[in-house]
């Protein structure tokens, strides 16, 4: 069945976070679009193209690419957190998302709620763009439509795909009976539409057409949709869209179609190779490798303060000393990685923090954009799908993996390697690149491995209730709020929780 709505009240909120992220001239010009009382329709492409603007602006909010104190960055950093990178300092913390990491929460927990609507609001505006844009597509401007539509379909397809990482107990592309969640195809304010579960085959069946209909779509589009030049690519191109498209298969296990949209996506978008050009990606002084990044405009916050609240040096949580030491000699990622100086620096006590989103230029605000796709994680998809298919095509996972550690590591000399071995080494060649960009938790969960955190977990300077999560354990899956399920007794419980 198609998934119209969740409940009124979570379009009410969608409707009024995006009013609050929007500019003084978008809530000016939106502010009729989202009247609680009744929709009124865009008044003309231009409105159409700014509630599209309001769509981007939800991807910032505090549960999604953004964050408060010691919470939120539901896609940046809570998969961190929740993984073996990180571990929270019992003597820094304000213990505000204790239950995430210590794998406590349940239906009751606030946090599983706040991961359920986050990218739901997103998909309602996305939604609204595509209810409303074919009325004002004519053919003198059907190229501006497709570039406005295309992008509207790959948001609604990353945020579903998103809500099956956490949500969904289990990847497989075809199962007909493992639950995903609902797919949101239309905004429909109403209560009475109580949807289920889709199973993960109709859900994939629905990330699929998305995507590739946004694929098909920014093919054929009126200019570019970032531009040329620059510092940041804050809109998703067809780039974007096949970088999805890449991430979704990679999930699905269809390893060669994952190996194509890579590539795809690596189309005028090389590594980089340089300190100032891997750094500025992450302060805005350079574009780097980057592909699509959430932007964060002055005053909007960023990902930083789940982890490390910058204004006041106070480090929540730190990098495991497997990660990165202060001397830099032991750990994945050690000095002479460009990735060392952009992801750490020493800070507070004298340990090691995560800093790589504490502001722009030579800011320490905390303002930061977050590189949600770029190029050194599509060389990763690539180098796994290639290796996973295995035969001759691991001499293509070779030569990416090869590739992307010489563009990182002074020095390099490249490896050979195969079979297991190869995968392996992709595997931590993923957790040292994408340290920090919200991947490891999920790379472990569709890689059915345990999480075994470091010898820090346990003591007194992380006392952490648990040091391990095995791959038959409940808290894989997110449990649905029981808010929601009270709302929507149709909307099946997560496996495992009440």
């Amino acid at each position: 069945m198609k998934f119209k709505n969740i409940k009124k009240a979570l379009i009410v909120f969608a409707a009024a976070a995006t009013l609050q992220a929007c500019t003084k001239k978008e809530v000016i010009e939106l502010t009729p679009e989202f009247s609680l009382d009744a929709l009124s329709n865009p008044s003309s492409m231009k409105q159409v193209e700014e509630v599209l603007t309001g769509a981007y602006s939800r991807f910032r909010g505090a549960d999604y690419y953004g964050s408060g104190s010691g919470t939120g960055s539901g896609w940046a950093l809570m998969p961190d957190v929740l993984s073996d990178n990180l571990y929270e300092v019992t003597a820094e913390t304000l213990a505000n998302s204790r239950a995430m990491a210590d794998w406590i929460y349940n239906q009751s927990t606030g946090q599983t709620s706040s991961l359920y609507s986050a990218p739901y609001g997103v998909i309602a505006v996305a939604n609204i763009v595509l209810r409303d844009i074919d009325k004002f597509t004519t053919p003198q401007n059907q190229l501006l439509a497709n570039r406005l539509k295309g992008q509207a379909y790959a948001i609604r397809a990353m945020a579903h795909f998103d809500l099956l990482r956490y949500f969904a107990v289990k990847f497989d592309r075809n199962s007909t009976t493992d639950l995903a969640l609902g797919y949101s195809t239309e905004f429909i304010v109403s209560s009475e539409v109580k949807p289920s579960r889709l199973s993960n085959k109709d859900y994939y069946d629905k990330l699929f057409a998305d995507i590739n209909q946004a694929i098909t779509l920014l093919g054929n589009v009126d200019k570019a949709i970032n531009p040329a030049s620059g510092l940041t690519r804050p809109f998703i191109d067809r780039n974007g869209a096949y970088a999805i498209l890449a991430r979704i298969n990679l999930y699905a296990g269809n390893w060669a179609d994952a190996a194509t949209a890579a590539t795809n996506a690596l189309n005028g978008r090389p590594l980089a190779t340089t300190q100032a050009a891997f750094s500025g990606m992450y302060n805005q002084t350079n574009r780097g490798e980057i592909i699509w990044n959430v932007q964060f405009e002055a005053g909007q916050s960023g990902p930083t303060f789940l982890v490390y609240f910058v204004t006041s040096a106070r480090n929540y949580f730190r990098p495991a000393p497997e990660i990165a030491t202060v001397a830099g000699n032991t750990g994945l990622i050690q000095s002479n990685d460009i990735r060392y100086s952009a992801f750490f620096s020493v800070v507070g006590s004298g340990g090691l923090g995560l800093t790589k989103y504490q502001g722009k230029g030579t800011a320490t605000d905390g303002n930061a954009n977050f590189p949600a796709i770029r190029s050194g994680e599509m060389y990763l998809i690539r180098a796994e799908a290639n290796a996973r298919l295995g035969g001759a095509n691991e001499a293509a996972a070779l030569a990416d993996l090869n590739a992307l550690r010489a563009a990182r590591i002074a020095g390099y000399v490249p490896v050979v390697l195969a079979g297991p071995a190869l995968i392996n080494a992709i595997a931590d060649e993923r957790r040292r690149e994408l340290m920090g960009e919200g991947h490891r938790f999920f790379d472990l969960k569709r890689t059915t491995r345990t999480i075994q955190r470091g010898a820090i977990c346990g003591t007194s300077v992380s006392a952490a209730g648990d040091c391990s999560l095995a791959p038959t354990d409940r808290e894989w899956a997110m449990p649905i709020h029981e808010s929601i399920r009270n709302a929507n007794p149709n909307m099946a419980q997560t496996l495992g929780y009440n």
